[in-house]
């Protein structure tokens, strides 16, 4: 019973000068396992030439002896006529070594006539076909990658996994000579020696794993010259899903490596200079600044300060003698006292940052400058109910400052963390050194300043609620450093190489952390 008759049928040429024969083979397509063969017959050479000519076949069946053609030159002749039909070459049991020969010279197969039925006629063409299709895709792949490997700069390798060359693109030509040449060859040889043993485990793991890796190594030509050259690898598997080789994809970035350095040269050249540039500009800046601040500021300090203070104190007079359960002038006073405390903190700041005299830098001990703020600011703490706890750490490096400008910075903190706290509370002095490592929480908020192994001195002020906040009376409104006053003091601090971070306490409290860079560990 025959199937598939919806089939698209396979068209076959059957060149045969035998008709009993050819009528006998095309009974055995009709009526076999699939009827889907359209055959047409050309008992002579030249009639079947003129078929191939004339429209396409899915396949040949051949006889070498025709009475106008003979032996391999009638293959050869249907080949160059019709090169992508597979044909199959129909013999008898005296010629089958000439078939053989027709075989090994790109014929698909051979039957021996005789010795054929259905089935078999039907499978072999099939196969016939598909060997064919399957031969020419292979030649469209290998033709496709020989066209790339022939046309990238790219240097592309084939490597067995003994680390053997199997294949090298052209492009090798200019590094290590005739491609050719190189088949069969160590494919670690030109590695430089010194990278050669990381370069062999980077290829022994891809292998292993079957997971590609790039690596970065130097090449030394038979020339002595040394070329930098990054390679991507990749894995071939075999049947069995297990890598057998790799496809290495390299690059020479000898000339990218000497551009970047000569970049990365230049850069710091002109970071150099431009920090000179900086600190000059800093230096004339100061200079002109502090001159007429200076000037401006005796000024400040007597139509400024003087009548913010008599505002302070009528302020704090007025929120003594409100009537009782007036909250909205409660409110106000609240206000106004917010206000004119924060234009207070403003003055102090530009007060200190315009003192007149030059900075005398030299090596200082931060615990000294702190203790000289705490007694500055002594008599202004009494006046309320804040608990005052100093965690000085022993042996702080010595850092190269001005202790007069970093003192003025602290007694601003200081007085602002006593504002905050007027209701009572806690002001907290802390300083440690310690040497960063790359889990640091301070490098996960990433500054530019710091890196791993970096020793830093670090000093933190904390205004903290009391413990029983609902004792207290009502606390007034937190005031942290105003924005004007802690840019200020920011600057100063900058001039020392030092920065100044804000955060929060677990308890709603507020926390100004000063980072000092030192490459001391010890103070002597």
């Amino acid at each position: 019973m025959c199937e598939a008759m919806d089939a698209v049928p396979i068209r076959v040429l059957l060149v045969e000068d035998e008709s009993a024969y050819a009528e006998l083979l095309e009974a055995m397509l009709s009526c076999g396992p699939a009827c889907h063969f359209e055959l047409q017959h050309a008992p002579l050479f030249a009639d079947a030439l003129r078929r191939l000519g004339e429209r396409t076949f899915d396949v040949v069946l051949l006889d070498l002896t025709l009475p106008d053609q003979q032996g391999l030159e009638t293959y050869a002749k249907v080949k160059a006529v019709a090169p992508a039909v597979p044909v199959i070459v129909l013999t008898g049991l005296d010629d089958e070594k000439l078939a053989l020969q027709a075989v090994r010279t790109g014929a698909q197969d051979y039957l021996v006539k005789g010795a054929i039925e259905g089935r078999m006629l039907a499978r072999v063409i099939r196969y016939a076909i598909e060997r064919k299709r399957a031969a020419e895709a292979l030649r469209q792949s290998e033709e496709f990658f020989r066209l790339i490997s022939e046309s990238v700069t790219d240097l592309i390798a084939v490597i067995d996994q003994d680390g053997r060359r199997l294949f090298n693109s052209p492009s090798y030509r200019s590094l290590l000579g005739d491609p050719a040449q190189l088949k069969g060859t160590d494919a670690f040889g030109e590695v430089h020696p010194e990278d050669r043993p990381r370069v062999r485990q980077v290829f022994q793991e891809t292998m292993a794993t079957g997971q590609g890796q790039r690596a970065e190594y130097r090449m030394l030509l038979r020339d002595g010259n040394v070329r930098h050259i990054e390679s991507q690898g990749s894995v071939i598997r075999d049947e069995t899903g297990r890598p057998c080789k790799a496809v290495v994809v390299s690059r020479d970035i000898t000339e990218h490596k000497q551009s970047v350095a000569v970049l990365r040269s230049a850069l710091s050249d002109v970071k150099q200079s431009h920090e000179e540039l900086k600190a000059t500009q800093l230096q004339l800046v100061q200079a002109e600044r502090r001159e007429a601040v200076s000037t401006f500021a005796a000024g400040v300090a007597h139509e400024v300060k003087n009548p913010l203070q008599a505002i302070i104190l009528g302020v704090d007079y007025l929120s003594h003698h409100v009537a009782a359960g007036d909250q909205n002038a409660a409110m106000v006073l609240g206000d106004m006292d917010a206000a004119v405390h924060r234009a207070d903190g403003i003055i102090r700041g530009l007060l200190e940052f315009s003192a007149c005299g030059p900075r005398d830098v030299k090596d200082e001990d931060l615990n000294v400058i702190i203790e000289h703020s705490l007694a500055a600011v002594e008599q202004e703490l009494a006046n309320y109910p804040i608990q005052l706890r100093r965690e000085l750490a022993a042996d702080l490096p010595l850092l190269k400052l001005d202790a007069r400008s970093v003192k003025h910075v602290f007694i601003n903190l200081l007085m602002n963390a006593i504002r905050a706290r007027t209701a009572g509370g806690r002001i907290v002095v802390r300083t440690a050194s310690e040497e960063l490592t790359a889990d640091h929480p301070r490098l996960a908020r990433k500054p530019g300043h710091l890196k791993p192994g970096d020793m830093v001195v670090t000093v933190a002020v904390e205004d903290r609620p009391a413990a029983n906040v609902e004792d207290l009376p009502m606390a007034k409104p937190v005031r942290p450093a105003s924005a004007l006053g802690l840019t200020v003091l920011k600057k100063i601090i900058e001039l020392y190489g030092g920065t100044i971070e804000t955060a929060t306490t677990r308890d709603g409290g507020n926390q100004l952390n000063i980072i000092f860079k030192t490459n001391k560990k010890t103070s002597p």
